[in-house]
């Protein structure tokens, strides 16, 4: 069985992508994150993933089966 291939919105710093990956989805291809902390802390634990800054402008992610978000945090 082929894993399947994840692509995430509003990534955060990512507990959506690591709960997928952990249960056997598959792995994280691209994530979309806005803010550069999380961006920082994403690229620590996916060294390797695509990252783009703007859900509005990102164009020519790799193919996904899956495609995640989270919903933005509001304080």
């Amino acid at each position: 069985v082929r894993a399947m291939t994840l692509g995430s919105l509003f990534s955060g710093i990512g507990g959506l992508e690591l709960g997928l990956e952990r249960a056997g989805l598959g792995p994280v291809l691209w994530q979309v994150e806005k803010d550069e902390y999380c961006r920082r802390v994403l690229a620590r634990h996916w060294p390797k993933v695509v990252q783009y800054d703007d859900v509005q402008t990102f164009r020519g992610a790799p193919a996904v089966d899956i495609i995640c978000g989270g919903f933005p945090c509001q304080p």
